[in-house]
């Protein structure tokens, strides 16, 4: 069961009974035969272990067949990574996928069993929202500021709820077309309205602005009633850190002047960690200076592209420009990357960001400065350095793209682009590559920046050796 699929009726709350003090029990029943299997663990000497991680990700599969057959297709939501709240009242995601949550047999069932009871919270919840905002007024002017009203507040709420990079936004297009049925919008048209009004507005690895999720709702709000939005909407521009703002026009203006301004969140700069750590790390003597060429029938970051879930064709026809690059000449520039990410995206222009990005549901900043591109430049140029070994070049440029974090959407795709195309130009294909570019690297520390380029040189050497 996908749960892009699901309806409305398949997740109502009110159609399919569901007992919250069963759960545990239910789920440890239901738990595919043969037991838990083994969790992630990186083996420098064996490398990726492609068996053991089919084997995690079958095991989720059939945990997931399990839960659908007992409560039905609503259920399959269960791994969409969707918070919850702890008892202290703190948001947690329970279940971040085969690889991240599989540990021990008992805290991997109660991380399910814990997944699925705020799934079925998060759909009971949104049965509350819908109640608050329907029945929706006919008069045209009053129907626009109810649907904008409406589309702002699903979107906060999803993207609030969820902790996961790469699942708000599906859940907050389905919780989209999921009022739209509710409030019996006529037309199967659902998914193109709602496409056409909020796709390509907002980006799953990074959260929404402000002005995004208002540029949204305002279109939403247009395309159902036909009403021009007025030029002298004011919503806020802070969301989510301090949303809403003194500026919000859901605040009355008495009430905005005297409201005192929220502190921002006290994130620290990733990216300006990064650039520190980038000076620090010690690229020249941590991995061997290695020649091409070097590869094998198969092509590691092909497979790791091969097995999206979602844009594997794009990223594939990305994968080939980068390849032909490399084998022609030139140096690596934003120009081609941008190239390469215009097909990634299936978009006609991917250029330089130009606010900060947030990541890791808000756990991530990286701030934004009018010289970051020209920076950004030059660290690219540095990839062709003949002093740093290759295994450093490709590794470095590798964390410059995640870090940098140049695109609104798409940047580890960037990344492991970057890095195929330094190696490839030197005749290197690694015929392993799912374990690089699965891992989440972190932006602060110089050994583990040096870490990740003797990984490249392991990488290299034992594609070498096969």
């Amino acid at each position: 069961m996908v749960i892009e699929s699901l309806t409305w009726a398949d997740v109502d709350p009110a159609r399919h009974p569901f007992d919250p003090d069963t759960v545990h029990d239910v789920v440890r029943a239901l738990a595919p035969a043969g037991g838990v299997p083994a969790p992630y663990r990186y083996d420098p000497v064996r490398g990726y272990d492609r068996a053991a991680a089919d084997a995690r990700w079958a095991w989720q599969r059939a945990m997931e067949q399990a839960l659908v057959e007992h409560y039905g297709s609503w259920a399959c939501g269960w791994n969409a990574q969707m918070g919850g709240h702890t008892a202290d009242g703190a948001l947690t995601v329970r279940w971040n996928g085969a690889q991240d949550s599989i540990t021990t047999p008992e805290e991997t069932l109660d991380a399910v069993a814990g997944a699925l009871l705020d799934w079925r919270t998060f759909l009971e919840d949104l049965v509350g929202m819908f109640a608050r905002h329907l029945p929706l007024p006919t008069e045209p002017h009053a129907a626009f500021a109810a649907w904008e009203a409406t589309a702002a507040a699903l979107v906060a709420t999803v993207a609030a709820r969820s902790g996961a990079d790469e699942h708000w936004y599906p859940v907050c297009t389905l919780a989209l077309k999921w009022f739209l049925d509710v409030a019996e919008v006529p037309g199967d048209d659902h998914d193109v309205l709602v496409d056409a009004t909020i796709g390509g507005k907002f980006f799953s690895s990074v959260s929404p602005q402000g002005a995004e999720v208002a540029d949204g709702a305002e279109s939403l709000a247009a395309a159902l009633t036909g009403i021009t939005p007025r030029p002298d909407d004011a919503w806020p521009d802070t969301w989510p850190q301090d949303w809403p703002s003194r500026r919000s026009t859901e605040i009355p203006t008495a009430a905005r002047r005297a409201q005192p301004a929220a502190p921002p969140a006290a994130i620290p700069d990733s990216l300006a960690a990064w650039r520190q750590v980038r000076q620090s790390a010690r690229w020249a003597h941590v991995a061997g200076h290695v020649d091409g060429p070097a590869g094998t029938a198969r092509d590691g970051v092909a497979e790791v592209f091969a097995r999206r879930k979602y844009g594997a064709g794009r990223a594939l026809a990305a994968l080939r420009l980068a390849r032909a690059d490399a084998a022609g000449s030139g140096p690596l520039t934003f120009a081609r990357l941008e190239t390469w990410q215009r097909e990634v995206l299936g978009v006609a222009a991917a250029p330089f960001r130009t606010t900060s990005a947030w990541a890791r549901g808000g756990r991530e900043r990286y701030a934004y400065d009018s010289e970051l591109p020209s920076a950004f430049e030059a660290c690219l140029a540095e990839s062709a350095d003949p002093a740093v070994p290759l295994p450093s070049r490709a590794a470095r440029v590798y964390l410059d793209v995640l870090f940098f974090h140049p695109f609104a959407d798409g940047n580890a795709r960037s990344a492991a682009l970057a890095l195929y195309f330094v190696l490839a130009r030197d005749g290197v294909v690694l015929d392993r590559a799912a374990a690089l570019l699965m891992t989440r690297w972190p932006a602060t520390d110089p050994r583990g920046a040096e870490g990740v380029a003797r990984f490249v040189a392991t990488l290299i050497e034992r594609t070498r050796d096969r």
